[in-house]
């Protein structure tokens, strides 16, 4: 472990990030409530969940451990979470957008903290980089 402890604003995205995981990977296993992934219609678009599972869950958490123990990973993992975060949730938005109103608030609200949390990874982790070097 570093010698130095994760100022707070790291541990709350470090919570967050592991959070975003941990639904990113029971959510898309059971495809957001539509049922299990393996036993999904064939018509039912796997995309999305898969990458969840194999790309967001494990990225996302492995982020996390490194925010919250300030490990030299910590900081670039952090960065392509944010990346992904955003280019998840500008796919997402697109897509609701182009469906037209009402617009879903359970499938916004996520994609808007997801943005959220993406920007202050990116500034807050910018800021204080030099901390993941040791």
């Amino acid at each position: 472990m570093s010698s130095v402890a994760a100022p707070i604003p790291f541990k709350i995205l470090a919570v967050v990030l592991f959070l975003f995981g941990l639904f990113a990977f029971f959510g898309s296993l059971f495809m957001w409530g539509e049922g299990f992934i393996l036993t999904a219609p064939e018509s039912a678009d796997k995309a999305f969940p898969i990458t969840d599972i194999l790309i967001n869950a494990p990225a996302s958490i492995i982020a996390a451990i490194g925010l919250w123990y300030l490990k030299r990973f910590g900081y670039p993992a952090s960065q392509f979470v944010a990346g992904f975060y955003v280019y998840a949730s500008v796919y997402i938005f697109i897509e609701v957008f182009q469906e037209g109103p009402p617009y879903p608030l359970e499938i916004i609200l996520p994609q808007v903290l997801a943005v959220i949390t993406a920007i202050c990874l990116v500034v807050y982790g910018w800021r204080y980089q030099d901390l993941f070097r040791n």
